[in-house]
């Protein structure tokens, strides 16, 4: 009988009494909320140096493209003699097809030769300027009118596109993009690209984001860098005193064939490729009028293609003004710092609030102004 009694007794010492676990559970919640951000810091942490990362590879790919072929490849192939088979497509030359971003001509050189060429055994007019090639979304079918879309998401796409554009490549995608999906998915970016007197102020087209006919396509968060605006011709007289942003052409826009020696500012003071979210909102509804948290649309590595400078880093966008224009470089980085590889290789993350004429000079390649390291980088 007192052997029992023990027994029973030290059962009765091992257990915890309900105010021992809640000490336990608090305890716990306070070393989680204390490791939580330190966690989420390293995270932050991690996806800043993979994007860094990504684009000292496109960079760096970007050169051995010049070496292979005397110029950078164009920021966007917009050929004046493009022709779209598609009934649905009405947009005449010049601004027809075949939209290969410059994205598209460094996969030999960033380890995805393969995807290159499936690419271009599908049609070597995507990589030639002044080819007739199509829009490469819009000139093959079926036709989404063909394929039993609902009426009010009938584009004109065509599902016959080359399927290596769905390949997913990973140098390509920043990991602190915000995975929102979008409505829309651009198939051709380029920020000015007037190649007639209609002087285009913004040119970027987009796909519906539906089965065979876009959602497929390979994302990315990476454009070219081209400047205030690009290349204004002698013609150009748009909005904003246009012909002021003419010396602030940069590396990348389209049609162009950029060579090392063309960038008199210096390499190191010169923006090569920036990151790009497509236009992220939140608290202000998209220039589609779709509430937040939401996106203009998700960029395509084979239509990306290239960005100006002219709108600035900081948020100007939306109800409070804290969001950010589909024109703009942008990032979900801390402190919203973007990165941008430099021309010689070098990857700098720039801060929102820097100096804006500091930024516009840094995008033009050829423009005269000296700009400091301490003003530039973040």
């Amino acid at each position: 009988m007192p052997v029992s009694t023990t027994f029973r007794d030290a059962h009765r010492r091992s257990a915890f009494t309900l105010l021992e676990l809640l000490v336990v559970i608090a305890i716990i919640a306070v070393l989680i909320g204390l490791l939580l951000p330190a966690v989420q810091m390293v995270r932050a942490a991690a996806a800043r140096a993979q994007c860094q990362n990504n684009l000292k590879q496109i960079v760096l790919a970007s050169h051995l493209y010049h070496e292979a072929n005397r110029s950078f490849p164009p920021g966007t192939n917009v050929s004046p003699n493009s022709r779209d088979p598609n009934p649905a497509w009405t947009y005449p030359p010049p601004l027809s097809g075949p939209y290969t971003g410059c994205l598209a001509y460094l996969l030999p050189y960033i380890e995805q030769g393969n995807v290159y060429n499936q690419l271009y055994n599908f049609n070597p007019g995507l990589f030639q300027l002044n080819s007739s090639t199509p829009a490469w979304a819009y000139g093959w079918p079926p036709f989404d009118f063909q394929g039993g879309v609902s009426a009010s998401l009938l584009n004109g796409t065509g599902g016959g596109y080359p399927p290596a554009a769905n390949t997913h490549i990973k140098t390509y995608l920043c990991p602190a993009d915000p995975g929102i999906r979008a409505k829309r998915v651009f198939d051709q970016v380029s920020m000015y690209g007037a190649l007639s007197p209609d002087a285009w102020l913004i040119w970027y087209d987009w796909v519906y984001n539906i089965p065979g006919y876009g959602a497929e396509f390979g994302r990315c968060n990476y454009l070219g860098v081209g400047g205030a605006l690009g290349k204004v011709l002698p013609y150009d007289n748009y909005l904003d005193h246009w012909q002021l942003w003419g010396p602030y052409t940069g590396i990348y826009y389209d049609n162009s064939t950029t060579r090392f020696s063309d960038i008199t500012d210096g390499t190191s003071y010169t923006l090569a490729f920036g990151e790009w979210l497509g236009g992220f909102h939140t608290t202000g509804p998209d220039k589609f009028g779709d509430p937040p948290p939401t996106r203009d649309g998700e960029p395509s590595w084979m239509g990306s293609g290239w960005l100006g400078t002219r709108w600035g880093l900081l948020p100007i966008y939306g109800a409070k003004n804290n969001d950010y224009y589909v024109s703009q470089f942008q990032s979900t980085h801390p402190g919203n710092v973007v990165h941008f590889a430099f021309a010689d290789g070098s990857v700098h993350g720039i801060n929102p609030s820097i100096s804006f004429a500091v930024y516009i000079y840094a995008s033009g390649m050829a423009d005269g102004q000296a700009i400091s390291d301490s003003a530039l980088y973040d």
